[in-house]
């Protein structure tokens, strides 16, 4: 399996919390050189609306913030996301504060002004964080392994492109892994808005079996099919 490099950080989104302009302004201007999508909001009850509404793949915060602080929003994020790396940003070495931020899981801390060398670093580990949860690669047997933000999956070390309907059966079977999904579930997750035919069902499934594995997805009669990860 090929190491992840951070050219893999332009398919993902990232959101940055920081109310001092001036600051936002530079730190933004630096996340642009290695992420395509930066949401960025100047306060946390704001921010929790973007990150409700948008696919967050990491987040960057400023502890001090007006009305809900940054370690509050962490909080609330943390009792329902576990995996997504946070870091958070502060002026000076606040040790109290710090010390608080490891309770909820955060990956670490910059002290600002924040540095190019110090963003390399920290999405650095983001992307070692994502790894270690199974985001950025997951492995479907001991040949097979699916890459997510690429939307491709590597077969004996050979890149095997997906198209968009089997990242989404995909996806699906993965979130349901070694469990059985219900035709009626896979049909309104590819096609929510038509019924989707017997043969066009029957043929999302065969071509993605041939490309992972015929192993790897088990049919069940008249009830769905599994993916096997192994």
């Amino acid at each position: 399996m090929p190491k992840t490099d951070l050219k893999i950080l332009k398919d993902m989104h990232i959101l940055y919390i920081e109310d001092d302009s001036m600051v936002a302004l530079q730190t933004v201007a630096l996340l642009r050189h290695f992420f395509d999508t930066v949401l960025y909001s100047s306060n946390a009850e704001d921010a929790l609306e973007i990150y409700k509404s948008n696919n967050i793949h990491l987040l960057i915060t400023d502890i001090e913030l007006p009305g809900m602080s940054g370690l509050a929003l962490c909080d609330i994020i943390r009792k329902e996301d576990k995996k997504t790396p946070i870091f958070i940003t502060t002026m000076h070495d606040d040790k109290e504060n710090l010390q608080k931020a490891v309770k909820l899981n955060l990956v670490d801390y910059l002290i600002k002004p924040i540095s190019i060398s110090a963003i390399k670093k920290t999405l650095t580990e983001s992307l070692e964080r994502l790894n270690e949860n199974n985001v950025l690669t997951v492995r479907i047997n001991k040949d097979t392994y699916y890459y997510p933000f690429r939307g491709e999956i590597e077969v004996s070390k050979k890149s095997v492109p997906l198209t968009q309907k089997e990242i989404e059966l995909l996806d699906l079977l993965l979130k349901h892994k070694n469990q059985i999904v219900a035709r009626e579930t896979i049909e309104y997750t590819l096609h929510p808005d038509e019924p989707l035919s017997d043969s066009a069902y029957k043929n999302i499934i065969f071509r993605l079996r041939k490309k992972i594995g015929k192993d790897s997805i088990t049919s069940t009669s008249g009830v769905g099919i599994s993916l096997k990860i192994c």
